[in-house]
């Protein structure tokens, strides 16, 4: 019996041999992705010879947790035409960029500029990363001008199309009342690595009810125009997260007639006119309604398609996609929390909602944070993918989609953050070249996804 194993195992090596330099992912003996390769890669999964043994990362399409049945799974999903659940995923790692930040919020980069990073200090600073290195002097300090602490305090900054050369960006922040202020500031004439410290433009001031609930993303989309978060005002609750008592008490969410619990859209050379597609019958700047607190979104480079994180209340973290231009929506908070009724908490009305392409409970975590969809050179393999992840259980997650549909979901946690050093994600980012960054306000690093 001994020597008919040994004469089985050396059988599939030399299969094995004969195809490792063909071999691609989800096809270890490089003739196609078929039915015998959903057969070795079961085989590798419970231990038998495979032609796996040679090309084992072939077989381990999401690198994570060695070969299972689940890759077997999805090999064969791929041999017959169907999609698979999980892609083929090289190994990934956070390359830390730069350490001793204060409260780090967001991390971004200019349009064609690949020698510097901002990153946003809660406390009022925006901080240069110059060629990896963190200059002294802050780009930015305007910490006298806000109050900071909670959900309060420079939230947000957003790099002009053309910054490089004519050095506008735009910020929010909440003032020392706790409201939010969204603001244009200019590059210094003489010195490019710092900001001239005056505001040249307030656009709009809004008066927040409540101390949480801020948003505080901005990001100009595909069309030029500036794009704003607002969360829906608070209402009392006690965190970051999405636990308290809050329930949008306002039902500002829901109403046109206030900017709270939206998706803003101004045009930063013509405001206050508002730009054509905006919602009507209302506050003329709103782009999108009925959010809780978007506190990260984010446009795909490579399709302009919008992706928001939506913190949720007291069950559900939500992400909403929106393809380029197809504003006007109604993302259903507080009639929703994610795909569930929230207010009322039974037979809720769905009429012209947009539901979530994405959503997990509260048992994973209870903050989401929205990322991006990878569009960089350095790791082709997740080209497509978008990363996002949790303030609270600092995990990151990733799918890929086909239209509306999502096609690949897979956590990647353990596989980035293998040793949970991680103390709270509070963004993700993109340099000028499309490479992905993840903020850890806890620890203050910034952190970029490499391959390892």
């Amino acid at each position: 019996m001994s020597r008919i194993l040994l004469a089985l195992t050396l059988a599939w090596l030399i299969l094995a041999a004969r195809s490792a330099a063909a071999a691609s992912c989800a096809d270890p003996d490089g003739n196609g992705i078929d039915v015998v390769d959903a057969a070795n890669v079961q085989r590798a999964a419970v231990g038998l010879p495979s032609s796996c043994t040679l090309a084992p990362a072939a077989c381990d399409l999401d690198g994570m947790h060695g070969i299972d049945r689940d890759d077997a799974a999805d090999v064969l999903r791929r041999a017959v035409g169907l999609s698979p659940t999980r892609d083929c995923l090289p190994h990934l790692q956070l390359t830390a960029v730069v350490r001793n930040l204060d409260q780090p919020l967001f991390v971004g980069a200019a349009d064609g500029d690949d020698t510097r990073l901002y990153v946003v200090e809660q406390p009022g600073r925006i901080r240069l990363v110059k060629n990896g290195t963190l200059t002294a002097t802050p780009f930015l300090d305007i910490a006298d001008a806000i109050s900071a602490g909670g959900e309060r305090g420079l939230l947000g900054l957003a790099l002009h199309p053309q910054y490089v050369t004519n050095g506008r960006f735009f910020v929010n922040y909440t003032n020392p009342a706790g409201d939010t202020v969204i603001a244009e500031y200019r590059r210094s004439a003489g010195n490019p690595d710092v900001a001239a410290p005056e505001a040249a433009r307030v656009f709009f001031t809004v008066t927040q009810p409540f101390a949480n609930h801020n948003g505080g993303m901005v990001a100009f989309g595909a069309d030029g125009f500036l794009y704003i978060g607002l969360g829906d005002g608070g209402g009392g609750d006690s965190g970051g997260g999405g636990s308290g008592g809050g329930g949008d008490p306002l039902n500002n969410g829901q109403s046109l007639d206030t900017k709270l619990g939206k998706i803003l859209r101004i045009d930063v050379d013509t405001y206050p006119t508002p730009p054509a597609g905006n919602v009507t019958g209302g506050d003329p700047d709103i782009w999108d309604f009925g959010l809780r607190n978007p506190f990260r979104f984010s446009f795909d480079r490579g399709t302009g398609d919008l992706y928001i994180g939506d913190v949720g209340q007291d069950r559900f973290e939500e992400v909403d996609l929106e393809p380029r231009g197809g504003g006007g929506r109604n993302y259903g908070w507080r009639i929703t929390e994610g795909t569930h009724c929230f207010n009322p908490p039974t037979g809720c009305n769905l009429t012209g909602i947009t539901l979530p392409v994405a959503e997990y409970g509260h048992e994973v975590g209870c903050s989401v944070i929205g990322g991006y969809v990878y569009r960089g050179r350095a790791i082709p393999g997740i080209a497509g993918r978008y990363l996002y992840g949790d303030f609270c259980s600092n995990r990151i997650w990733s799918f890929t989609r086909d239209g509306a549909v999502v096609t690949s979901a897979l956590e990647l946690t353990d596989d980035l953050d293998p040793t949970h050093a991680l103390r709270g994600i509070t963004s993700f980012g993109e340099d000028a070249d499309g490479e992905i960054y993840v903020v850890d306000g806890g620890s203050g690093v910034v952190f970029r996804v490499d391959p390892e």
